[in-house]
């Protein structure tokens, strides 16, 4: 078209600047994810229905693997044929997986599937039961032509938290979570006054970070790889670009006021303790379980079971690593990924998302979390509060039993784009940026996380 006058008619016009002004309403996909997102993103739908979808890797070609776990109400049903590990790809461009192969350990072979799954020098990693599993992938295929090799077995399974989620660095070392048995190391787990045990045994193969080679197979699993201590629960790990920081992310503990009733207000049950990001030091302690974090002291503070007298007392607190940042209580923190590429505005370089699985122990008040959030960050340390960046998943009610999807593993893509597991449904959402560049910057919208000190809200009981 020549000329400077425009051929658009006035209503086309008053159109596009509308659309401009909605930021990404015009620019998405006419497709109801359900998802409410900051203005210029746009989320999609890249599978549906593929089974309890735990944590996921994007590889460089863009093929989504996803380890998938047998669901503790599944009964003795198999919910699909095949192995529980699957390869998703768009082989069309339409932005959905029209390939979905599965492959790896089945229901029928006594498997029940894993979370932790990663890539390194263009192998797949995968936690299956009590191993971590290495699947090579030859050039052009998407699934692997065996059942792979060992890398570390005999991991220890049961008890609260069987899962073992991982990370690679670029110097092929693995970085493997081996959650804790139980709540707080109660000599009863989850019982009333029950106190903690002294010492907790259960900290030689459990509550901590263990560290293995990538690069070796038929390595058994001993106290001698231990990496760091004291950590409940790590669901989340990231590494940064320049691959020297490691950061984890922690559960804090549950049922201090329901265990402790003469130490904690009943608000306290929703409260206490924060959720953490951690940075990681080799030989580090982060004080479970005889610690938890206090948002409002800012300090790790003696739990009951060990003497505390309800969040005054420190003790060998002060003598522990506290978080470089907390989130609200019982929010349970999963996946988290750094944010390495150049899709998204320059806000969310260097910083991390954290898919947030969502509570179960703030009743009666109402549960929270079911959310994907990005925290800035700062070399080492916090670059700020952090911003809810997806929410919606739950659908109509945050809780465990009526959540329509639960936000489980976030991965970035080679493209930049953010992909988000859900392990209710097993739903994989995909999210990119489409708004222009003057949304960024001065123009841009974020909304802030409420406080990890933010008091516990109304009660879902009905008043008398």
């Amino acid at each position: 078209m020549s000329g400077s006058g425009s051929s658009l008619p006035a209503a086309s016009i008053l159109c596009a600047i509308a659309a401009a002004a909605h930021g990404a309403s015009a620019l998405c996909p006419a497709e109801d994810t359900g998802l409410t997102l900051p203005p210029g993103f746009c989320a999609s739908i890249f599978a549906d229905d593929i089974g309890h979808a735990r944590h996921l890797v994007v590889a460089p070609n863009g093929v989504v693997y996803i380890n998938t776990r047998l669901h503790r109400n599944s009964g003795s049903t198999e919910p699909f044929p095949g192995g529980f590990l699957v390869a998703l790809k768009d082989t069309t461009g339409s932005g959905k997986a029209d390939v979905v192969e599965r492959f790896g350990e089945t229901y029928a072979s006594g498997g029940t599937g894993g979370t932790g799954i990663g890539m390194y020098n263009g192998a797949l990693f995968a936690e299956v039961d009590d191993k971590i599993m290495r699947f090579a992938l030859p050039a052009g295929a998407i699934v692997p032509p065996d059942r792979g090799e060992p890398v570390v077995t005999g991991l220890p399974v049961g008890g609260d938290h069987p899962m073992h989620p991982f990370a690679i660095d670029a110097a092929g070392l693995m970085y493997l979570d081996v959650a804790s048995a139980t709540n707080s190391c109660q000599l009863q787990n989850r019982t009333a006054r029950s106190p903690g045990a002294n010492p907790c045994t259960e900290l030689k193969t459990r509550g901590g970070i263990w560290r293995y080679d990538a690069k070796r197979t038929h390595q058994a699993f001993s106290q001698a790889e231990r990496f760091a201590t004291g950590i409940r629960n790590a669901e989340g790990f990231g590494i940064d670009a320049a691959g020297h920081r490691l950061f984890v992310t922690q559960h804090g503990r549950d049922q201090l006021q329901a265990n402790w009733p003469d130490l904690y207000k009943p608000e306290q049950e929703a409260t206490l303790p924060a959720e953490e990001l951690l940075l990681l030091t080799q030989g580090g302690d982060y004080g479970w379980p005889e610690c938890y974090y206090d948002p409002v002291q800012a300090a790790l503070v003696l739990a009951p079971e060990y003497g505390g007298d309800g969040g005054k007392r420190r003790g060998v607190c002060t003598r522990k690593l506290a978080p470089i940042a907390a989130f609200p209580a019982h929010w349970a923190p999963d996946g988290m990924a750094f944010y390495k590429q150049q899709q998204f505005p320059a806000h969310y370089r260097g910083g991390v998302f954290i898919a947030f699985h969502g509570s179960w122990d703030r009743a009666p008040y109402t549960q929270q979390g079911y959310n994907v959030v990005f925290q800035p960050l700062a070399g080492g340390a916090s670059g700020g509060a952090c911003e809810i960046f997806a929410d919606g998943f739950a659908g109509g009610q945050k809780s465990p039993g009526t959540a329509l999807h639960r936000p489980t593993g976030i991965a970035v893509a080679p493209d930049g784009a953010l992909f988000v597991s859900d392990d209710v449904r097993g739903r994989i959402y995909r999210i990119e940026y489409r708004g222009a560049p003057g949304m960024e910057g001065a123009n841009a919208s974020f909304t802030p996380c409420p406080s990890a000190m933010a008091p516990a809200g109304p009660s879902t009981l009905p008043a008398l």
